[in-house]
């Protein structure tokens, strides 16, 4: 009996150092969806009753897989633990994406890894959903049929291969519609330069129209006022000879004298 009980105690003793125990993770979450730079990452969670007041781990991925900070932290007593992180360091946190935070006590058997959105200009993370084989294919053939495509479909692959933000995304949008409307323009009639020298010509010919309907006006107006000199100094002429008619008949009556006709004659005659 005494060696069967020496060999138990030897299992015993190899089992603990070969297979070991691993503390788990029960629960583990984030303050918030998405972060931007210079902010606090609040991780919180529990662990089993027998792990209380043990370290719990923490271990940060980025979008890429890459081990960015390792930390932790002691949990309470009553299984519950804290763990902060800021996100000031541009080493550890650069990249807009989807990073994974994994906690564990002891070893990473046990852990239990969620993920949060790191965005450093403040907007929302685009997630793709993995494309099908078939759809994969299909954007090949897309490639091969049409070249004129493939820098259009190489900027969105990289797009949301980076996890860039939506911002970033509307100003690409933009600017494909942008290279897009400029493409139609070469094709087509570009509007601009039909409309603005129509615009010009009619202008010019509005104009030229006013100034010779003004001219025009300014001729008969100086005709008219030619006829009404005429008329006038025909009028005064024929007054004056009138008048000296009469002087003339007076003077052959023997009304008047020749020096009286002389003078009325001069004036008369004075413009």
């Amino acid at each position: 009996m005494l060696w069967y009980t020496v060999l138990l105690l030897i299992s015993s003793l190899f089992s603990l150092t070969v297979i070991p125990v691993y503390a788990e993770v029960t629960s583990l979450q984030t303050d918030r969806a998405l972060y931007a730079i210079d902010m606090n990452v609040y991780f919180t969670g529990t662990v089993s009753k027998t792990d209380s007041q043990k370290v719990v781990n923490l271990e940060i991925h980025d979008p890429y897989g890459n081990l960015v900070l390792i930390t932790g932290n002691a949990s309470e007593s009553d299984g519950t633990f804290q763990i902060i992180v800021n996100t000031d360091d541009p080493t550890q946190f650069s990249l807009a994406g989807t990073y994974n935070a994994t906690a564990f006590v002891g070893g990473e058997s046990a852990s239990m890894t969620i993920p949060f959105d790191f965005s450093p200009n403040g907007f929302p993370v685009i997630h793709h959903t993995p494309v099908a084989q078939n759809n994969t294919q299909f954007s090949q053939n897309i490639n091969e049929s049409n070249p004129s495509l493939r820098p259009t479909l190489s900027q969105h692959e990289y797009v949301l291969h980076e996890g860039v933000a939506i911002g970033d995304m509307l100003t690409l949008d933009r600017a494909n519609s942008t290279s897009t409307g400029s493409r139609q323009s070469t094709n087509g009639y570009d509007l601009k330069n039909i409309l603005y020298p129509s615009m010009i010509v009619c202008g010019a010919g509005i104009v030229g129209f006013i100034m010779y309907r003004k001219k025009r006006r300014a001729k008969s107006e100086m005709n008219a006022n030619l006829e009404s000199s005429h008329e006038t100094q025909n009028i005064d002429e024929t007054k004056s000879d009138y008048a000296l008619v009469i002087l003339k008949n007076r003077l052959a009556n023997g009304d008047i004298a020749i020096e009286e006709f002389e003078v009325l004659k001069d004036v008369l005659s004075e413009p």
